[in-house]
């Protein structure tokens, strides 16, 4: 084995014709970095590296440092409103739920969906908990563009019986990498283990779903996402945009908090005469001596700590706010001056400062909305002191019903489509998001109004 090391970064070779790097201390600002990256294969992707070594596999890395999943949670949850607005995208996108339904088309040759009932495949559907795991689907589809879920099929074939998909499981996106299989050669097959430090004993690889074959395997692992450009195997988040103004807005609740906490020690300049430290060694000595103890400079600073800390109990802190302080001089005569305790307030442009950090969380509210795709309106923000008007509403809902759901409704219910096709060939009915349309009160009957219901 080889090492060379520059600095904090360095390099290893193992002696197996791979090389890996190092980086002491190295961050960059997600709180976690993997530092060992194996760049046998040369080349970079779309994210960093094509691929790393874990647990001696190598998988193809989901974000620079392989933990996007994780980056968007941390981000999210310290931004007031981030899980707040995802929720609501998720409940927009959900409606009334997945419904059986046949493609029609009606007399002016238009193309609708006839909502059907059939109980046998709505109880088979029950028994593999799909409403559960569809909607666990759907959270990761609305945070990071894509899910993962397992196929998992009965045990007949391996007797020579009928081949059924069992069940259609969910796998949160952090356990989830592609292996990686070779230059230019698409993946078949997946890790699964707790990214982005797996234990290698409880690690496993499983194959990749095959649409052409679903029965082939016992246990497979479909993805299935909304292609991002320019990103080869896995899709980013829409908001991908907004990381940074995310990262500032989720900074401005703690930074103000500790400014509260801290701003009158850093508001008031204190000035306090010599005299009053030299008259307190002094006593300080007398007392050393009459101890019968040396007496030592450090018990004159100890003094020092102790009455500017009472000093300042009594000036920091919101229970002390309005409080006012009363201060004496008086003339020196041997140093020709007055000397006294003498507090100078600092002008630390509170105002301008705090009316600085809300006009910046301001402008990571608006940018973090358009990043999610969604409208103002539905997300409850009030942007500029203004909340949507129930017309506004309205009008945004209708937009993102006919402009943003037809495609995440396709991809979230693929896997339960496949799901139907195998258990039931040649069925006609497929599975979608069923949403109810939502009328201006004027066009509906008085009787039926939500003011008349409330």
């Amino acid at each position: 084995m080889n090492i060379r090391r520059c600095g904090n970064f360095g390099f290893v070779e193992n002696g197996a014709g791979e090389v890996y790097t190092f980086s002491i201390g190295a961050s960059t600002g997600s709180g976690w970095t993997p530092t060992s990256y194996m760049l046998r294969g040369g080349g970079l992707c779309s994210f960093g590296y094509k691929y790393m070594s874990v647990n001696g596999t190598p998988v193809i890395p989901f974000g620079v440092d392989n933990d996007l999943p994780g980056h968007v949670s941390r981000l999210l949850e310290k931004f007031y409103a981030g899980e707040g607005i995802m929720g609501k995208k998720a409940g927009l996108q959900w409606g009334e739920g997945p419904r059986l339904y046949r493609d029609a088309v009606d007399l002016n040759n238009l193309y609708y969906r006839h909502w059907a009932i059939d109980d046998a495949i709505t109880a088979e559907l029950k028994v593999a908990d799909y409403l559960t795991q569809m909607h666990r689907c759907l959270i990761d589809l609305c945070h990071l563009e894509g899910f993962w879920v397992m196929f998992i099929r009965n045990r007949g074939p391996r007797i020579g019986g009928a081949g059924r998909l069992v069940k259609v499981e969910h796998i949160p996106a952090r356990k989830c990498r592609f292996v990686w299989e070779g230059e230019n050669v698409p993946p078949t097959r997946v890790m699964v283990g707790d990214f982005p430090s797996p234990d290698a004993s409880t690690s496993r690889i499983y194959p990749l779903f095959d649409p052409s074959n679903p029965l082939k395997h016992p246990v497979s692992i479909g993805y299935f996402n909304i292609y991002s450009y320019n990103h080869d195997h896995y899709s980013v988040p829409r908001f991908i945009g907004a990381f940074d103004w995310l990262e500032l807005a989720g900074t401005l609740a703690p930074l103000l908090s500790t400014y509260n906490a801290n701003a009158s020690a850093i508001s008031k300049h204190i000035e306090s005469p010599q005299s009053y430290w030299d008259k307190a060694e002094e006593k300080i000595k007398d007392a050393c001596q009459r101890r019968g103890i040396p007496y030592k400079s450090k018990y004159l600073e100890d003094y020092k700590d102790e009455a500017m800390e009472k000093f300042a109990t009594q000036m920091s802190g919101k229970e002390n706010a309005g409080k006012f302080l009363h201060t004496s001089r008086f003339y020196n005569e041997v140093a020709s001056d007055f000397e006294g305790w003498k507090i100078t307030p600092i002008d630390n442009k509170v105002k301008e400062y705090i009316e600085a950090q809300v006009a910046i969380c301001k402008k990571a509210e608006a940018a973090a909305t358009s990043g999610f795709g969604l409208d103002p309106s539905l997300s409850n923000l009030i942007l500029d002191t203004k909340l949507g008007s129930g017309s506004e509403k309205l009008y945004a809902l209708k937009v993102y019903n006919a402009t943003e759901t037809s495609v995440a409704d396709m991809v979230l219910c693929k896997p339960w489509q496949y799901f139907l096709e195998v258990n039931h060939p040649g069925t006609d009915l497929k599975i979608g998001l069923y949403r109810t349309v939502v009328e201006a009160e004027k066009n509906v009957n008085p009787e039926n109004r939500i003011k008349a219901n409330a």
